[in-house]
């Protein structure tokens, strides 16, 4: 979805107490733009693309009568609860195990994490700063290119943390960790214990690990051993600790967006261990 039709077709949600408006996805995708314009001057930076998920549709008050199939559409009224935003920097790019990556900024806005009680309180954001691998389209993120928890109460606070996430990034030190997994391999043996690993956690109370990929992710992950044209094991059955992280971002593609960043972030981490 563009900015623009954001602009043009969606309510702005408001706190409740006061009526006073929150930060509305455009906005937040727009001072993040400017953020990362702040940051990268002598960069290339794409336009953002973004995604939105749970639609709140309601209606004017003119229309509080009429039957949903009569409504036109100036009576019908829409905001999304969810949205995520990615920005590609095409100039700043690295190979990987012959697989091309490049710069990629972005964030989330999930208006059912935040408390919209008045205006002095803050709203909830995420956003992360990381590599693309461009033959799969998937986001390599790490705790230290992503702020999870970004608490706001204007976009001055939001650009300020963006430009401290996006400064404080090491380009170098991230791709070199990229590299490592690409030339550190696993047996079947050992792929197989790290899967059902995972699996069993997902049903232990006691587990310490939060925003597990679900079974039927886990699953795809498995699938992709043998069958992923790009990321699948050897014929030995030996696979990359790369191609292991890239079954699992690919199968983290399909969590809600208010779950992706944490997740991506969580991966990472379990391979790094």
């Amino acid at each position: 979805m563009s900015i623009n039709q954001m602009d043009r077709e969606h309510l702005i949600p408001v706190f409740a107490k006061d009526n006073e408006r929150c930060i509305s996805h455009a906005e937040f995708i727009r001072v993040v733009q400017e953020a990362v314009q702040f940051a990268l001057p002598q960069e290339h930076v794409l336009p953002p693309t973004a995604r939105v998920s749970h639609a709140v549709h309601g209606r004017t008050p003119e229309a509080k009568h009429k039957k949903p199939s009569d409504l036109q559409p100036h009576e019908k009224t829409l905001y999304y609860e969810r949205m995520m935003f990615n920005m590609e920097v095409p100039s700043v790019g690295r190979k990987i195990d012959g697989k091309q990556l490049h710069l990629n900024i972005g964030g989330v806005k999930a208006y059912n994490l935040d408390k919209l009680h008045g205006k002095y309180t803050t709203q909830h954001f995420k956003v992360f700063v990381g590599f693309q691998v461009k033959v799969c389209s998937n986001l390599c993120i790490a705790t230290d290119g992503a702020v999870l928890e970004l608490d706001a109460l204007s976009t001055d606070d939001i650009f300020i943390k963006v430009v401290n996430l996006i400064s404080g990034f090491n380009q170098d030190a991230w791709t070199e960790k990229l590299e490592k997994l690409a030339q550190t391999f696993i047996t079947r043996e050992s792929f197989e214990q790290l899967i059902g690993r995972l699996r069993l956690q997902l049903y232990d109370p006691k587990s310490e690990l939060d925003n597990l990929l679900g079974d039927q992710q886990m699953g795809h992950v498995v699938r992709g051993y043998f069958t992923n044209p790009d990321f699948r094991a050897d014929e030995d059955g030996s696979i990359s600790l790369w191609n292991v992280y890239n079954l699992l971002t690919e199968a983290n593609k399909s969590s809600y967006v208010d779950k992706y960043l944490s997740r991506a972030s969580m991966v990472y981490s379990l391979l790094e261990a």
